[in-house]
């Protein structure tokens, strides 16, 4: 083979290769979601969908382990859409997913956004009350109490499927017990809330959700009569505490001027005797 080819050989690999690393790193991110929600049940079925912009031939799964990303299942499917099963889930399927594809003979694409998958129906179920009632007027404010007999350290707040609210929950000797407070309500609260509890030890391990309790907003919020003579004795208060300071105000002035009026009638009297000595 002589130098020139050999040259040129060299080239056309280096460009090859080259090329098909830039096609690779090309590649869109695909999109990963899981069908009808990330929440599963124990035992429940979920597939989770791997989305990219063109037809490509392979498929990867990968969950986060404690020592990286594991892969967890390669499905060779043509068409943009590639689709993992899991039938029938338990606590070790909880935890965080991502995807691939390989398009043709280029390599991997980069890897997908995280989702977190959780499981639910691992422990005791907790409670929600809403406080004063599930019933009320727009305007006043209401609390859903979220607790359980068991210890948690976090609960979070679903309303129609979708969390609103999470929050961690100090540690109690009977179980645990979370106060989301929903301030001023408006039709926009009426709805159907559900609460779920969680150690923090485990992040993707949920209780089962609690029982359903729907939230009913009506009319105009009307302070009840003894609210309101509260309200009146209370602005009575105030303005008699506001006459009080400006009266205190006012004869503090009244005490000074009255000093400086002496100091200057007693500097008065002592200029003519000056004038005599002088």
């Amino acid at each position: 083979m002589t130098p020139a080819l050999s040259v040129l050989l060299c080239l056309g690999l280096c460009l090859c290769k080259r090329t098909r690393t830039q096609a690779a790193d090309g590649f869109p991110k695909p999109c990963l979601r899981a069908e009808n929600g990330s929440l599963v049940p124990q035992g429940g079925a979920v597939t989770l969908r791997c989305r990219a912009s063109w037809e490509v031939e392979e498929w990867l799964l990968e969950k986060k382990g404690g020592s990286g990303w594991l892969q967890i299942k390669d499905v060779r499917q043509a068409g943009n859409e590639g689709e993992f099963s899991l039938p029938s889930v338990t606590a070790y399927d909880a935890g965080t997913y991502r995807c691939r594809y390989r398009h043709s003979s280029y390599g991997w694409s980069e890897p997908s956004d995280p989702l977190k998958l959780v499981v639910t129906d691992l422990s005791a179920q907790p409670s929600l009350a809403a406080l004063p009632s599930s019933e009320v007027a727009s305007g006043q404010d209401v609390t859903l109490q979220c607790g359980s007999e068991r210890w948690y350290d976090w609960c979070v707040l679903y309303k129609d499927g979708e969390e609103i609210s999470r929050s961690w929950t100090p540690n109690h000797e009977r179980g645990c017990q979370v106060d989301f407070l929903i301030f001023a309500v408006n039709p926009t609260h009426d709805g159907t809330y559900r609460c779920y509890s969680f150690q923090s030890s485990s992040p993707n391990r949920w209780s089962p959700p609690s029982a359903p309790l729907v939230l009913r907003v009506s009319g105009t919020f009307s302070p009840s009569p003894e609210s309101e003579k509260g309200l009146s004795d209370a602005g009575a208060q105030d303005y008699t505490v506001g006459n009080l300071v400006r009266l205190i105000l006012a004869e503090l002035v009244l005490v000074l001027l009255g000093v400086l009026l002496i100091k200057h009638w007693k500097s008065f009297r002592r200029q003519p005797d000056q004038g005599v000595l002088g």
